[in-house]
């Protein structure tokens, strides 16, 4: 007689393809590698404050703009205001080392189990609870993750999503910021290692290998694959120079793993199963298209930047300057300030800070200056910044004039009132203003790269 235990393995075993995670070497190496990214987020958000009831309080909370009532979701509180986050991230921790335990008794069905949580809290922030705290090496890790947990021909779709996903990244490449080499060439530092006169050699050759030599990887020829594994681990150590150890956390793994020692070549597979394959491979390509849909640069606007791949599309200059009107309590409370020193917060400068009176009304005048290449200025970011401030405040003035990649410094905000702004995820905003309509005000100097 089947138990009530036989008459739920064997479904969940049939519906999430248990038996490749048992019988795959290279599927099992994944599970691991996959786990170890867990293990990096959460280190990373456990002190973090980004989705925190203090900041939903204090009106800085960063949410999506399909989803701009995020805060309303949040409910973890961090030191030194209460326990409840590091409890969570502590118990995640719990269900890791579980993990590893069920890796090491091969009880791959319990470790399947226990990784769903860890990939459903890791959906959950960043694409409903933080518009900026993910970058582009977590949705490598959510896609490979979802492939690993989700889909049949574990394998196969893998290799195929991995080298899709370098071929993504490329597409936002396809502009002087890399076929100039202008990222690197007016950064203070230029390119690591490298004369700046071979700048344009080494972005155009990247360029190529991730539109073309990427899909080496899944060749039967040995020496086709071999050369291109070879460039594409030796790149990413490289670029671990710029973004140190996490990127390359994510990716030489998941490389060396499906396409090292354990590669072997695997033919397209041919079944119904292949359905939900197939859908992923859709979805992503699905989530790089929104910023092809709206009008303008999306390096120079943000619009839409943050959907599909955006590492490395150009690096960024501004300056904010905001005008704020009859706020009184935080008047009083910067008033003793006004004289104090440049003063740097993260990548953002505090150029400058006037308080004064007008007809009566307090007034601050800020600038703040930003020369971090990382940094992108994205005009949706300062305006939420802002309007955190609108219900202390009468109205608050902004302008926004952003270089990219060492071009002019384009004037693409100018709003009396940011207060009454909205933000459209899918759509160009009339408010941010672009070439020619958006006023050039100036040049700038080399930035810095900061990570």
């Amino acid at each position: 007689m089947r138990t009530l235990a036989d008459q739920v393995r064997e479904p969940y075993r049939a519906l999430f393809s248990i038996r490749e995670l048992e019988e795959n070497r290279t599927v099992q190496w994944m599970f691991g590698a996959m786990l170890f990214f867990f293990f990096l987020t959460f280190s990373k958000w456990i002190s973090s404050h980004a989705i925190t009831l203090q900041t939903a309080y204090n009106g800085t909370a960063l949410c999506w703009p399909y989803f701009q009532e995020c805060a309303q979701l949040y409910f973890l509180e961090t030191l030194p205001y209460g326990y409840s986050q590091s409890t969570l991230y502590m118990a995640l921790y719990g269900v890791m080392a579980a993990i590893v335990y069920a890796m090491w008794k091969r009880d791959w069905m319990l470790a399947h189990a226990l990784m769903l949580p860890l990939f459903l809290w890791k959906v959950f922030v960043v694409f409903v609870l933080h518009y900026t705290i993910a970058g582009p090496y977590d949705y490598y890790h959510l896609i490979l993750t979802a492939a690993l947990l989700f889909i049949p021909h574990k394998e196969y779709f893998l290799k195929l999503l991995f080298v899709l996903l370098y071929f993504l990244s490329a597409t936002t490449k396809f502009d002087a910021s890399w076929t100039l080499g202008t990222y690197f060439s007016t950064l203070q530092t230029g390119l690591p290692l490298f004369p700046d006169s071979l700048i344009p050699l080494f972005t155009n050759l990247v360029i190529f290998m991730q539109v073309v030599g990427a899909w080496f990887l899944l060749s039967s020829r040995m020496r086709l694959q071999r050369t291109a594994l070879v460039f594409f681990a030796a790149f990413h150590l490289y670029s671990g120079i710029l973004v140190y150890y996490h990127y390359p956390s994510i990716a030489l793994p998941a490389l060396l793993i499906l396409f090292g020692p354990l590669y072997r070549y695997t033919r397209p597979p041919c079944s119904r199963r292949v359905i939900a394959g197939w859908l992923l491979v859709f979805a992503v390509i699905l989530f790089e298209l929104p910023p092809a849909f709206i009008d303008g640069d999306r390096r120079l606007t943000l619009e839409g930047n943050r959907f599909g791949m955006f590492m490395f599309e150009a690096n960024h200059q501004c300056v904010i300057r905001t005008t704020e009107y009859g706020n009184d309590e935080r008047a009083r409370a910067v008033q003793n300030v006004t004289a104090a020193p440049r003063s740097c917060i993260s990548q953002r400068c505090l150029a400058s800070r006037r308080v004064f009176e007008e007809r009566g009304t307090p007034v601050i005048e800020e600038t703040w200056e930003i020369a971090a290449a990382w940094n992108r200025c994205d005009p949706y970011v300062e305006l939420k910044r802002i309007q955190g401030r609108c219900v202390e405040s009468d109205r608050i003035a902004l302008t926004l004039d952003h270089s990219v990649s060492g071009g002019p410094f384009y004037r693409i905000v100018d709003v009396e009132d940011a207060c009454v702004l909205t933000y459209d995820a899918f759509r160009h905003n009339d408010w941010i203003t672009m070439p020619p309509e958006a006023p050039v005000l100036g040049y700038p100097l080399k930035d810095e790269y900061r990570y």
